[in-house]
């Protein structure tokens, strides 16, 4: 199994669940856009130890996110630059080769329809940057979440700013729902901590 690229830095995601021990609460962990697999290794591992396991949604198609940065540049661009004409699906199976709690769904994430009892203690989203897509991907794993669990968002306070006006948008939605949120400024991920009900 070969390193992959992790260009969100998750040691600050593992950090945040270890301090919080999210691990202790029920449900498994959920990753939308794991790109080839390099964040993924990291969550994966550490789901395991705790007998947890990792659902992957992404339609793994680099040419899908058109949206573009302040400067025009495409994130379907930055992909396709980095893949170098490779498979992005043959990338991240090589990189995840191996673990055996891991459940890959290769499909678009607004038709994933996962089970009404599927539990996720915490989730992290990082799929297509479209507004619809962030409000999607963030019901998706929030209705699914736990009393006390969090789902972290990548891309906050970035040149994206379609995706920190969606997520300001969905937190006011939800305030009621949510007991806090922790922002890491130079890894621009906000982290969500899902109220007791």
């Amino acid at each position: 199994m070969s390193v992959a690229v992790d260009f969100v830095g998750y040691e600050v995601l593992i950090d945040y669940i270890n301090k919080h021990r999210l691990y202790t609460l029920a449900g498994d962990f959920v990753e939308i856009g794991a790109f080839v697999g390099g964040g993924t290794q990291k969550l994966a591992t550490l789901a395991g130890t705790f007998g947890k396991k990792v659902y992957i949604i992404d339609i793994f198609d680099p040419k899908a996110d058109d949206t573009a940065a302040i400067d025009g540049t495409k994130m379907s661009d930055i992909y396709q630059a980095f893949l170098e004409g490779r498979s992005q699906y043959d990338e991240y199976c090589n990189n995840t080769r191996g673990f055996d709690n891991i459940v890959t769904l290769k499909q678009d994430s607004r038709k994933v329809k996962l089970p009404l009892g599927q539990r996720f203690s915490f989730g992290f989203i990082d799929g297509n940057h479209h507004p619809e897509y962030v409000m999607n991907d963030f019901l998706l794993v929030w209705n699914h979440l736990v009393s006390n669990g969090v789902t972290a968002l990548h891309d906050y306070g970035t040149d994206l700013p379609g995706v920190t006006k969606t997520i300001d948008r969905l937190l006011e939605e939800k305030r009621d729902e949510i007991s806090g949120t922790f922002v890491i400024p130079d890894k621009h991920v906000i982290l969500v901590t899902k109220n007791l009900s």
